[in-house]
């Protein structure tokens, strides 16, 4: 005759009971959150909250890396020592970029800056475009994060508090006649004029309105936008960008499989009935210092495919992760980056585009 295994729980009593999540009195201490929302949005207020002394990890970051320059001093005083002795090449093809992304346009232009698959490097790039065309450009140029979960654009712009474009959307929608002060108001001023938007709350889908107001909004005071889309073409935010963008910026990492899908569906972009009617230009982003495909090969693979391509290598002021100031990143990425603005802009000024 066998007996059910003794329960050594049976002698603890019975559970205590619990206070419902975010049930607690108002003059207890310790905080009940009744959604992992709550819970998200306190961490962030006392994280930032000058009361406590607590330090985020993205300020701590942005403080450590942001002024880390690519090269280390010995890499650079080498650099300059051998430029004694030979034509800097790439000075006259940054300066033939530079005068490209000067070019005038007739009304403000859209560039939408899209990927297939996350941690392709989209944000990066569009931060690069951004911060490019605001350096060289005389007028204000707007950045614009539609990434539905918490997009760090902001982040690698210069981590200034701003709405997100979903609140941002609302509140233009609201105003009877809007302004230049009006618009930037609701946004984060960087570096040279150039105007952000902070990460969005919502995660949902801004609706076609919302990014009819938004877009319109943006466009009717600066010359250039810059448009980080969310992963996935298919995405409803995104196809409504790419429905009203003058060019895209196509993003992919330097790996076999994004090569190999980039070629794929870039050729599928080509011969779309939707698509074939935006301009594309590709970037090629480097993985790592030891990655195995060269970005700069694979970006010259592409343009056999028909699309331009540029590459944007390894380095460790962009791999920080923050702020990115442009005299600090490597000299190719540099040129790399007013390559890819000049052709993206030829490419929304070019006949036809609509």
């Amino acid at each position: 005759m066998s007996s059910a295994p003794l329960d050594p729980w049976n002698d603890a009593g019975p559970a205590p009971a619990r206070p419902r999540p975010g049930s607690a009195p108002g003059d207890q201490g310790d905080a009940l959150w009744s959604s992992r929302s709550e819970l998200r949005r306190d961490i962030s207020r006392s994280q930032d909250d000058p009361t406590t002394g607590f330090e985020s990890v993205a300020t701590r970051l942005q403080r450590d890396y942001s002024r880390r320059p690519a090269l280390s001093l010995w890499s650079r005083g080498w650099r300059a020592l051998g430029g004694l002795w030979g034509p800097d090449r790439n000075r006259d093809r940054l300066a033939a970029s530079a005068s490209a992304v000067q070019s005038p346009v007739t009304t403000g232009r859209r560039l939408a800056v899209v990927s297939l698959r996350g941690g392709a490097g989209k944000t990066t790039v569009a931060a690069l475009t951004a911060s490019t065309f605001a350096a060289l450009r005389p007028e204000p140029v707007a950045a614009l994060d539609l990434d539905p979960a918490l997009g760090s654009l902001g982040l690698r712009l210069g981590h200034r508090p701003s709405s997100g474009a979903d609140q941002m959307a609302a509140d233009l929608a609201a105003l009877e006649t809007t302004t230049f002060d009006a618009v930037t108001s609701r946004m984060a001023a960087g570096r040279n004029d150039l105007y952000y938007t902070g990460p969005r709350v919502t995660g949902r889908p801004l609706g076609e309105a919302a990014a009819t107001t938004l877009l319109s909004g943006l466009s009717r005071y600066f010359p250039v936008t810059v448009i980080d889309c969310p992963t996935g073409p298919e995405h409803p935010d995104t196809a409504a960008v790419l429905t009203r963008a003058h060019a895209a910026v196509f993003v992919l990492p330097a790996t076999a499989a994004g090569v190999d899908e980039a070629a794929g569906y870039l050729r599928h972009w080509l011969t779309d009935p939707f698509l074939s009617a935006i301009p594309v230009v590709a970037a090629v982003v480097g993985t790592g210092r030891d990655a195995v495909l060269d970005p700069l090969a694979q970006a010259g693979a592409l343009t056999r495919v028909g699309v331009g391509a540029v590459a944007i290598r390894h380095d460790r002021h962009i791999a920080g992760g923050v702020g990115i100031t442009l005299p600090l990143i490597l000299p190719e990425n540099r040129l790399a980056a007013a390559e890819l603005s000049a052709q993206a802009l030829a490419a929304a000024n070019a006949p036809g585009t609509r």
